[in-house]
Order: structure tokens, then C-alpha cells, then sequence
């Protein structure tokens, strides 16, 4: 199959939006990227949704099987977000693989789709903290000591990053045959060959390609750090007063005042330190030893 003809994604929104069609039963997914955060997971739904046999969710993370966020909503709600007639039919909620933040999830999941395939995007742990960090510091979300904040009881850093721990909650629920993992660099090395695989595995067409497989998704959107007036704005411009102003005055304004940054990466290895380098790497080896893959470029590994 060839998408030469068709260069722009098609805006698949809730089906029959505007016309009724989506108010009724919909559909349940049979495809969900679990994670990890921080690992590539938008650019792989964009991708995703660019094949005509798949369907991806708008919004991308819906957050369903989480106790706290979507469950109580009901099968219904969910449903509504996919469509019935897609051969595939995905979403991508990272904070599914957020174990103990979010508790539970694998089991509600197999629950409502025990034939789904699952596909879980890992990364270098160390980098995926860092990009984590970086991205709720750009948010003004972070302050203080780094070694205390990476490392303080209730984050999730850490644990987001213990790939084969996060693994272990699914595998009780899920046949291993049932689970793609990945590494973001595939996705950004070989986007091709990558997707195929990851269309093989979900059943869709593995020939069919786009001119926008392997392009680069939020590489720089959280390199800034947004000062309080900033967030000020930003939560103006989203309240219904806000909302009264056309877009172009808001990007005006981004535009012509400078209230933004740059962040300088944090050295994470030397803020976790020795006891949480030493989780770190045991949780990779497991990870070696399920996925049979070396990630030997990974940087837990140096010295």
C-alpha cells in the first residue's frame, strides 16, 4: 500500500462526531502503548495514526484503566473514542506503566480487552529521567535540589525507568506474545523497518508507508523553562475569558515577549547516585534476560 497520494494525516477525531454516530456502543481497542514516558510514545501514535487500517484515540492518552483518572467513567465513555469499522484500534497512556503512582492498572485492563497487544517504548533510563525532569521543570513543576527531587519517595523518576519491574504487573495478566517492546532509538534510527514490526505485530498492513514515518516529534518543546508570568498566561489563554481572544493574539503575544529560558540538562548519574545506579542496571539485566535485546548502549552500564 502507498500513501504518495496523501501526505497530511486525516483528523480523526471521536467517530461520527457531529452526527451522532459516536453516541452509541463505538468500540474497544485492540492495540494500547503502555509507555514509558518520556520515550517516544507521541511521535509512535502520530505514526500510528497515519495508516488507514488503524485508528489512533484523540486525545492521545485517555487514561482509562487508572483508578484515579478515567475508570470510574465506565466502558461506555471509552469506548466512544474508537472506531468500530478500523481494523486497529489504538491509544497511548504512559502513566499505564507508572507502578506504585498508579496501582492496578494491568488487571482492569485484562478485564476489558484480555486480546489486546501492547506495546511498551523504552529508553536509555538515565536519558528517560532526565527528559522526565526537564519537561516538569519547564512547567515550573520542579524546584529545589535535584538528588532530593529525583529521588524523593512519592516521584515517579525512578520507577518509570525500572523497565522489567514495570513489565512484571502486565506479564501477570498478559502473555508475553502479547507484548512489543521497543527502544526509541529504532523509532528514530530506523523508522521504516521499526514500524513495520510494529505493524506485523498488530495485524495491519506491515507494507504500507508515509512521508511522514521518521519524522521528529517534540525534540525541543521542553528546553525552556516558562517564568511565572508565562504560566500565568498560559492558564489565561485556556479559561473561558481566554478563550473570548482569537489564537493569533495569543501567539502574538508568545511571540514578542520574552519570558522563557533555556535549561541545561541535569546530571542525572551524579544526583541519583551509586545505591539507585545499582537498581537501575539489575532492572535492566532482567529486562536483557525477557526481551533477549543487549541495550548495550545504554548508559547505566559505564562505570
Amino acid at each position: 500500500m502507498d500513501a504518495s497520494t496523501s501526505t497530511k494525516p486525516v483528523d480523526r477525531g471521536i467517530p461520527g462526531a457531529g452526527n451522532g454516530a459516536g453516541a452509541g456502543r463505538g468500540a474497544l481497542p485492540n492495540l494500547i502503548v503502555i509507555g514509558a514516558q518520556k520515550c517516544g510514545t507521541s511521535g509512535l501514535h502520530y505514526q500510528l495514526s497515519l495508516h488507514p487500517e488503524i485508528w489512533m484515540s484523540r486525545p492521545k492518552e485517555l487514561n482509562f484503566f487508572i483508578e484515579e483518572r478515567n475508570w470510574p467513567r465506565g466502558e461506555d465513555w471509552y469506548r466512544r473514542y474508537f472506531d468500530a469499522g478500523a481494523k486497529v484500534r489504538g491509544e497511548s497512556s504512559p502513566n499505564y506503566t507508572a507502578y506504585p503512582q498508579h496501582e492496578g492498572v494491568p488487571g482492569r485492563m485484562r478485564s476489558l480487552v484480555p486480546d489486546a497487544k501492547l506495546v511498551y517504548v523504552v529508553r536509555d533510563p538515565l536519558e528517560r529521567i532526565a527528559a522526565h525532569w526537564v519537561h516538569n521543570y519547564a512547567k515550573r513543576r520542579e524546584k529545589g535540589d535535584l538528588a532530593a527531587t529525583l529521588t524523593h519517595a512519592n516521584a515517579s523518576y525512578v520507577v518509570r525507568s525500572q523497565y522489567h519491574m514495570q513489565l512484571e504487573r502486565f506479564l501477570t495478566q498478559y502473555p508475553f506474545e502479547q507484548i512489543l517492546v521497543l527502544e526509541q532509538e529504532e523509532l528514530r534510527s530506523a523508522p521504516l523497518e521499526t514500524l513495520r514490526k510494529v505493524f506485523e505485530f498488530t495485524g495491519a498492513d506491515p507494507d504500507f508507508t508515509h512521508p511522514h514515518f521518521g519524522a521528529q516529534r517534540h525534540e525541543t518543546s521542553r528546553k525552556i523553562r516558562a517564568s511565572r508570568l508565562a504560566v500565568r498566561l498560559e492558564r489565561l489563554s485556556g479559561s473561558r475569558p481566554g478563550r473570548l481572544l482569537p489564537k493569533n493574539v495569543w501567539l502574538a503575544i508568545d511571540e514578542r515577549v520574552s519570558r522563557r529560558r533555556p535549561i541545561e540538562r541535569p546530571d542525572v548519574r551524579a544526583a541519583v547516585g551509586p545505591e539507585v545506579l545499582r537498581v537501575l542496571r539489575e532492572d535492566a539485566e532482567r529486562l536483557r534476560e525477557l526481551t533477549g535485546r543487549r541495550f548495550a548502549h545504554w548508559s547505566i552500564w559505564d562505570a
